[in-house]
């Protein structure tokens, strides 16, 4: 139950990616609406044609519509990992018209690729057409991974305004890893265990065993999440043969959780200890 920095995958944004799809889709029917591409359509190649081939009919449909041509890069990208291929299919998109998703995947392989001023450069565009949680995040992120913690910072708590409960530990995450302000990174995770987020009882549990040297809380947030996406046993491992917590605390932390307002998710099984 180490805590780690939460970073958004491609994937997340499959919701919106087929809401929007839907929504071309109709258009379509109605209106038969046709763009024109500045840049040449990307060429097809083997291994497309061998891992994804499903997509090879929405190619025609790129020669005239955004969305397919993004669909396609983030086949790519999702799929077979080739994140220069699918850049070149969001930058085919986008030259068509431009969308808050197809920047927001092109801002997520850039930063795959580690060209983070690119990145920061397509998730600004992401989020002007549409300020949305994830596109925050992921700009959070960006300035996460070159060092600009206040910077990650600051689009973190854009994000969780919107209700990215993500963005919560991840502040907590830079408060306590990179900036050493413990109290600080306890009241975010605070405020993401009130959200019944399971990252933010992991991270408090991890920052009372390791920097606040309060055991007794590091076991309560621990056994809180028993039962959810942990299990009885593996929870027990942590605290008794990994952190060598001793079993009287354990049950002072069980006692806790159980009683106290701060815990929004308990665990009223029995321990067995």
């Amino acid at each position: 139950m180490i805590q780690t920095l939460t970073k958004v995958l491609l994937f997340i944004f499959i919701i919106s990616f087929s809401a929007c799809e839907d929504k071309g889709s109709q258009k379509t029917q109605t209106q038969e609406v046709q763009y024109k591409a500045t840049l040449p359509m990307p060429e097809w190649d083997d291994i497309a044609d061998k891992n994804i081939d499903k997509y090879w009919r929405s190619r025609n449909a790129a020669k005239s519509d955004p969305i397919p041509a993004t669909q396609i890069g983030y086949a790519y990208a999702n799929k077979l990992q080739d994140y220069e291929k699918a850049l070149q299919w969001f930058e085919y998109s986008n030259s068509m018209k431009p969308t808050a998703d197809n920047s927001a995947y092109a801002c997520y392989v850039l930063q795959e690729m580690k060209q983070y001023d690119k990145a920061i450069k397509w998730c600004n565009d992401s989020i002007i057409q549409e300020s949305n949680k994830e596109a925050l995040f992921m700009l959070g992120t960006v300035y996460y991974d070159v060092e600009q913690y206040n910077k990650a910072i600051e689009y973190y708590k854009l994000s969780a305004n919107k209700g990215f409960t993500d963005a919560l530990t991840n502040i907590g995450y830079i408060y306590e890893e990179k900036l050493k302000d413990y109290k600080e990174a306890e009241q975010w995770y605070l405020k993401a265990v009130k959200e019944k987020s399971y990252k933010g009882f992991h991270g408090l549990s991890y920052l009372y065993y390791s920097k606040l040297n309060n055991n007794v809380k590091s076991s309560a947030y621990a056994i809180a999440l028993i039962g959810t996406k942990y299990s009885q046993r593996s929870v027990l491992k942590i605290l008794q043969k990994e952190r060598k917590i001793p079993n009287e605390t354990i049950k002072k932390g069980y006692e806790l959780q159980l009683t106290s307002d701060e815990f929004p998710i308990k665990f009223k099984g029995d321990l067995g200890l």
